[in-house]
């Protein structure tokens, strides 16, 4: 049975002990400086409690080593547990920058470890469907990603938000906390973009962004449009909660949409797929039943590390977000296309 050792356990900690309960899977080692909040979420595994990650990762009696903590320790950690020859699961964003995602995904490779990136999204059944209606729509020629989440109003001085904390503890705001997800869908669905024209807005005098807009620009000429903004709107998107995400694609023989749900209640409606094939002149709605993403991003990951099969999202998938997302601060700062440099970390 393989044996986990989880590094942080704030909010998103929740869903993978949760899913690893579920699995029946092992957590021997659980670490935060908050010592109480490691034991309140591992209560029931009998896991190791410490403050000291290193002393999780330097312990025989893990295998897999699960990074969850703020993005500032995500190089050091796996850094070392990939030395020790462990496993890795990173939640996203991998890394703070591309420099630090390609060597951490280099050393992975050279020392042979599973190395997954958690981008728990394409683990829905109506994202996995997306992936195999792709060939149906013929020739690709656009496509249209959204990320809209209702942080509050940024638009205004009374936000009452601690920007400068966020900035601290997340390495960014909406771009690398909210859009990532889908990022990582349209690399999933669409593949890795040649170039990035990009605009990027901050609140007033911060580093805080609170929108981006940017076009992504293929070899074959297909852009894609893709916006992410923090708002206001309580009853915008497909469930009519203010989370409004989704992927539009258009090829010459379809139409397809994904519609995502709110990230931490996915228990209350399934995300939604339609396709519409153009030589019938029908739509289908795919309707799955709800379902936690997590439990089944976990699952596969645990038998991907119980068989040493190799499987997705990867190190390489968690570096493509990255670069994806340093090219779109960087091409709005010099106010043009640029080419994303994917720093030979091959797809």
């Amino acid at each position: 049975m393989v044996r986990y050792g989880v590094i942080g356990c704030g909010n998103i900690s929740k869903f993978h002990f949760h899913a690893l309960k579920k699995l029946g899977a092992a957590v021997t080692y659980a670490a935060d400086i908050n010592e109480e909040a490691a034991r309140e979420r591992s209560a029931g595994t009998g896991a190791k409690i410490t403050a000291d990650y290193n002393e999780l990762i330097g312990s025989p009696d893990v295998d897999v080593v699960v990074i969850l903590a703020n993005g500032s320790i995500h190089k050091d950690a796996a850094m070392k547990a990939i030395a020790r020859g462990k496993g890795v699961i990173c939640e996203k964003t991998m890394m703070n920058n591309s420099a630090d995602a390609a060597e951490v995904a280099r050393a992975a490779q050279k020392a042979g470890v599973l190395f997954f990136t958690s981008y728990m999204k394409r683990f829905f059944p109506a994202a996995e469907k997306a992936k195999e209606l792709m060939e149906k729509l013929g020739h690709v020629f656009s496509a249209t990603v959204r990320s809209y989440q209702a942080w509050g109003n940024f638009y205004t001085p009374e936000h009452g938000w601690d920007l400068d904390g966020v900035l601290r503890v997340y390495g960014g705001a909406i771009v690398k906390c909210a859009a990532s997800h889908m990022l990582d869908m349209t690399l999933y669905l669409l593949g890795r973009p040649k170039s990035v024209y990009a605009s990027v807005d901050f609140y007033p005098d911060t580093k805080f962004d609170r929108k981006a807009t940017a076009l992504f620009e293929y070899e074959d000429g297909m852009v894609a449009s893709f916006e992410t903004a923090a708002h206001p709107l309580k009853k915008i998107g497909y469930e009519r909660n203010s989370w409004d995400e989704f992927i539009e694609i258009n090829g010459t023989d379809g139409r397809m949409k994904l519609s995502t749900v709110m990230w931490d209640h996915p228990e209350n409606n399934a995300a939604l797929l339609t396709f519409y094939d153009n030589e019938t002149e029908t739509e289908t709605e795919y309707r799955f039943d709800a379902m936690n993403p997590f439990d089944a991003e976990i699952a596969y990951f645990n038998h991907c590390f119980e068989t040493g099969e190799k499987g997705a999202p990867n190190e390489k998938d968690g570096f493509a977000v990255d670069a994806l997302i340093e090219t779109i601060f960087l091409s709005a700062e010099q106010k043009k296309s640029i080419p994303v440099d994917w720093r030979g970390i091959d797809v």
